[in-house]
């Protein structure tokens, strides 16, 4: 049975949890979405199709809402939705759901799984022993995330009426495509150009050796979190604080084609 699994990913989190669901599951298909190939996926009627990705503002990325809101798919297909988020899937569950049923189709199973929090604009890194505690526990939920999934189960919740309403207003809120404005380089910034090649909005241009964004930002935060100096802050809230990116995904996976 053929399976395809969407994902969107800044630091590596979601870019883990996919390609460990894909190895636990037969004949899958991992396609990552970003501004270079938003425009070219229109439809999929695979049997199975999944959607992981990372929960902004308790909710969607703004990208890969838009993406779903496009997807026309095979109705009848056994579709699942996995976030990872710091705190709770928020209302991208119900977000899906409501997609989804506008097409005709339904969400089969939600699942969610924690992993460290990537959005150092607002705090420092987890602690390493944090960290690991979550790499295991992430790979427990695999473990019993694939064997639902292998046999069509239909589980999953889409939170409760408090959580969607507050959830709701904060989502609203969320207009991240001109925040970029607060991103800049220190002295550390050898033009290298990784925040540009990695940037799943193409929004970033290399322009005289330093990195000016366009104001297409999605904030998934993944040039400041992969900068192989460190150089890229967030206003003043990230000077002095550490890095994070998934360890086990290698920066050149997440390199885009434009």
């Amino acid at each position: 049975m053929s399976t395809t699994i969407y994902y969107f990913t800044g630091t590596g989190n979601s870019l883990k949890v996919a390609k460990d669901l894909s190895s636990a599951l037969d004949e899958v298909k991992l396609v990552q979405i970003s501004k270079n190939n938003i425009e070219d996926i229109d439809s999929d009627l695979s049997e199975k199709i999944g959607f992981v990705y990372p929960v902004y503002f308790l909710g969607l990325p703004t990208m890969f809402k838009s993406f779903l809101e496009k997807l026309q798919i095979n109705k009848d297909a056994y579709i699942f939705a996995v976030a990872t988020f710091g705190s709770g899937s928020g209302i991208s569950i119900k977000q899906i759901e409501n997609i989804l049923n506008k097409k005709g189709a339904k969400l089969s199973a939600s699942f969610g799984i924690a992993m460290p929090g990537s959005y150092q604009v607002m705090y420092p890194p987890y602690s390493e022993e944090k960290q690991q505690q979550l790499f295991k526990k992430e790979e427990e939920e695999i473990l019993k995330i694939a064997p639902i999934i292998k046999n069509n189960q239909v589980v999953g919740k889409n939170g409760n009426v408090i959580v969607n309403t507050i959830g709701g207003f904060i989502y609203k809120s969320f207009k991240p495509s001109d925040k970029d404005k607060n991103f800049w380089t220190d002295d550390k910034c050898n033009g290298c150009g990784t925040c540009s090649k990695i940037c799943p909005a193409n929004n970033i241009k290399i322009i005289e050796g330093k990195p000016k964004w366009q104001h297409n930002c999605e904030l998934c935060v993944g040039c400041m979190q992969w900068c192989p100096q460190q150089s890229i802050q967030y206003k003043k809230n990230t000077v002095k604080r550490g890095r994070y990116h998934h360890p086990d995904i290698k920066v050149m996976e997440l390199f885009q084609k434009y």
